[in-house]
């Protein structure tokens, strides 16, 4: 029975952390996380665009923890954005025979930079 509840929680953990299966609206993150970021123009950057993924862990209380930088965007975006998703709140818990789980999920980000 122990060893049922364990893969349970290990599909439970795998369908939610997947892109495309996750229980989070990647869009509305990413729209609320990026809304106030200050960007370099894509002369200082180099390039059109910046992406970067991050990943967190959805604690038992709804808040976030173990917020890391998994793959930079750079010039000083990755702290503004780790900044904005330590700020959020609401976070919904994953439940297992009525206990709450933790949950890590990676967010890819991507942002099209202004050309001035």
């Amino acid at each position: 029975m122990k060893i049922i509840k364990q893969l349970l929680m290990l599909a439970i953990f795998w369908s939610i952390a997947l892109p495309g299966y996750s229980q989070i609206d990647t869009k509305s993150v990413v729209a609320d996380v990026t809304k106030e970021l200050k960007l370099p123009t894509r002369k200082q950057a180099g390039k059109k665009q910046l992406a970067g993924t991050y990943s967190f862990v959805v604690e038992i209380d709804g808040t976030l923890g173990d917020v890391a930088v998994k793959d930079s965007m750079g010039h000083g975006v990755d702290e503004q954005i780790v900044n904005q998703l330590k700020q959020t709140k609401g976070w919904k818990v994953v439940m297992v025979d009525g206990k709450g789980m933790r949950v890590a999920y990676s967010l890819p980000i991507t942002v099209l930079l202004d050309k001035k």
